[in-house]
């Protein structure tokens, strides 16, 4: 039709027409018969293999949306002493700080929005050097969804003030925004 060839598109209708009214013929006589022979039997199966064909089940993919794109990093923190354990401290509060929202409002009705995250993998030139790592995939402003601490991944064990002796923390995040084809030819 686009071509103003109006033989060949008339061509093809009714060659897509016949080949329906085949499927058709042949869909009908297997139910007649299944019907006169008393029910069960597969004649539509029998009569596709007597004409060398087989069922399209028509399957198809109905494309609905996309979920966003999730990492989860895990961390084991041994302190060896009382400056490492307030590290250790200070970062798993700042974490769950930023994951929370904040109350907003004379009478505290309204949530702000948590915090967001802008996640990069480094690597390390030299002793003063470090650049992007750009063999890894980029990763969208994410935000933080779970802060999972445990206090005792082997066992109660704990320093002499009371101190944990290890600590395991678990991150996941989100990405705030939807992989499309534009974001993976950008590095995402």
């Amino acid at each position: 039709m686009r071509r103003n060839d109006y033989q060949a598109a008339a061509k093809q209708l009714i060659g897509g027409v016949k080949a329906i009214s085949e499927e058709a013929l042949i869909r009908s006589s297997a139910g007649v018969i299944d019907f006169i022979s008393g029910g069960e039997g597969d004649t539509l199966g029998l009569a596709n293999k007597a004409f060398g064909q087989a069922m399209n089940p028509y399957m198809e993919v109905i494309f609905d949306n996309m979920a966003m794109r999730n990492f989860t990093y895990n961390f084991t923190f041994a302190p060896r002493n009382a400056d490492e354990r307030d590290d250790v401290q200070d970062i798993i509060k700042l974490f769950r700080f930023h994951m929370a929202p904040e109350l907003k409002g004379a009478q505290h009705r309204f949530l702000t929005l948590p915090s967001t995250f802008d996640i990069h993998y480094m690597y390390q030139h030299s002793k003063d050097y470090a650049s992007e790592n750009n063999f890894y995939s980029k990763i969208a402003t994410c935000v933080l969804k779970d802060c999972t601490v445990d206090y005792t991944p082997n066992g109660v064990k704990s320093f002499q003030d009371g101190s944990p002796t290890q600590i395991t923390m678990s991150l996941a995040f989100m990405e705030t925004e939807l992989l499309t084809k534009q974001s993976i030819n950008a590095g995402y």
